[in-house]
């Protein structure tokens, strides 16, 4: 028993002194702050975005880097035994954030006044759980509405004002995270296809992309076709669970082993934006 104990004690430490604390957890600021890495041991850093290795520049136990634009930082840890930890990486923002803007289809029984947004940052960090429902507002495009806000990535759940899901009126739609613009209806859910009224409408993002998926349904190949460049793609079934992951080497891509449902295609391109389009195989 003594020495399972001890066993378990040591993993414990071993774990917890082979880790780097990154800090602050609100990674963002319209004025330079330090980034702060500690750890129990020689910390290895980089700033441009290549992985550190034992040459990078170093600090003992505690680093700190000003930031005064956008830096993704990524570090290793050299413990007291000499180990080398994982390589762990945060992103830090500095200044303003790109402002993007979430479309939303109700239904047609909703009070066309009543229609609302809880938005929610994932990226940068808040100190905010979530922000209150905030009203959409009209876009004149065949019953459509859009909420624009700065963030990289967010998590949206859109719903008719109702004040909590006690009420018996509330209609909300699935929790949805997105790094870019997105098109949601509440019948259909993420849309690859908008109609064309919400293409010409002003949005600030200016990163409106339109991939479209054809044949759908399909029965062994689906092609991708968008004005954007991928680099890989994942195949998600409609409960969420990861099916393939993969390079984007070809705009047709064989999906002829799924079983017959409903599945997601996540598009990622070289600036790390998602798209995801949805398909149903025959």
């Amino acid at each position: 028993m003594k020495k399972l104990l001890l066993f378990s004690l040591v993993i414990v430490f071993q774990s917890f002194f082979g880790q780097i604390q990154f800090e602050p957890f609100v990674n963002h600021d319209y004025q330079p702050y330090k980034a702060t890495l500690q750890g129990n041991g020689t910390i290895f850093y980089t700033t441009d975005g290549s992985d550190p290795t034992t040459n990078s520049a170093s600090g003992y136990q505690k680093v700190e880097i000003t930031i005064n634009q956008n830096t993704l930082i990524k570090a290793i840890l050299k413990d007291y035994s000499g180990q080398l930890s994982d390589i762990l990486s945060k992103n830090f923002y500095f200044g303003e954030l790109p402002s993007k803007t979430v479309y939303f289809k109700p239904p047609s029984s909703w009070n066309p006044n009543f229609v609302c947004v809880w938005p929610m940052r994932i990226d940068p960090g808040t100190l905010v759980d979530y922000t209150m429902a905030q009203p959409m507002t009209k876009t004149n495009c065949e019953g459509w509405y859009k909420y624009t806000y700065g963030f990289y990535k967010s998590g949206f759940t859109f719903d008719n004002c109702r004040l909590s899901g006690l009420d018996p009126l509330l209609q909300s739609t699935p929790y949805i995270a997105t790094e870019n613009t997105i098109y949601y209806d509440f019948t259909d859910g993420p849309i690859s296809n908008p109609p064309a009224c919400l293409l010409a409408v002003n949005d600030p993002s200016k990163k409106v992309a339109v991939v479209k998926i054809f044949p759908n349904p399909v029965q062994d190949y689906v092609n991708i076709e968008s004005d954007k460049s991928f680099i890989a793609y994942e195949i998600i079934d409609g409960s969420g669970k990861l099916i393939l992951s993969k390079d984007f080497k070809s705009s047709k891509i064989d999906i002829s082993n799924l079983k017959a449902g409903v599945y997601f295609i996540k598009l990622k391109s070289l600036n790390d934006v998602t798209n995801v389009v949805k398909f149903i195989k025959k």
